[in-house]
């Protein structure tokens, strides 16, 4: 009996600890997306991406932890000479980057320096191509008629954490995503993108 007794108070230890370690919350985030492709010499241009959704992170020891986020992210390309006349590619994923977190510093301490890298997974949802001609748009394509409707690639990231409440945590980094495989099936054309990414975690479960 003092045995089990023994056991069932080191699980309910261990339970506690792992709900002190695990954090939920939003994320956002904005940056630059464009593909490996040279375009046939066409000029690259800005083209702005974003992402929210959010972020599960457990922290098994002081210095590491995993995180798994599932966001709406919108990427794709933009070519073209000028603003008037271009061809913006948009194509809206649901992604679901997995990762292997690197904190420096101690738990105590108010900001935490970090690192992180993993793959990503991206499901396309959606999105359109258009034309534009002096300034008017001339043609308008679905994206999921010709992209591969499944993306995969490597993320990594640099950041840091800031505790703004006990257990609660403001996380900001910058992350780019570096696909691996082709976005259509007839060209070598991959995913790039990079971009700051903000948001909060919040604590699951009691915290001491």
């Amino acid at each position: 009996m003092k045995r089990i007794m023994i056991v069932l108070a080191l699980a309910s230890g261990a339970m506690s600890v792992h709900a002190q370690n695990l954090s939920l919350g939003p994320t956002v985030g904005f940056g630059h997306a464009w593909t490996s492709s040279d375009n046939g010499g066409v000029n690259g241009r800005f083209h702005p991406s974003y992402n929210l959704g959010g972020k599960l992170v457990y922290s098994f020891v002081s210095h590491w932890g995993i995180s798994a986020d599932v966001k709406f992210s919108s990427e794709g390309e933009t070519l073209g000479a000028d603003n008037d006349n271009k061809t913006v590619y948009r194509a809206n994923y649901i992604r679901v980057p997995l990762q292997g977190i690197y904190f420096f510093g101690d738990y105590g301490n108010k900001v935490r320096p970090k690192i992180s890298a993993g793959p990503s997974l991206g499901f396309l949802v959606g999105g359109e191509s258009s034309v534009y001609t002096n300034g008017n748009q001339t043609n308008v394509v679905k994206t999921k008629d010709y992209l591969n409707s499944f993306d995969f690639g490597l993320t990594g990231a640099v950041g840091m954490n800031i505790r703004v409440a006990k257990a609660t945590w403001l996380n900001a980094d910058i992350a780019y995503y570096h696909g691996l495989t082709d976005v259509v099936d007839n060209a070598s054309a991959k995913n790039r993108n990079i971009g700051v990414n903000v948001g909060i975690l919040f604590p699951i479960g009691t915290v001491k």
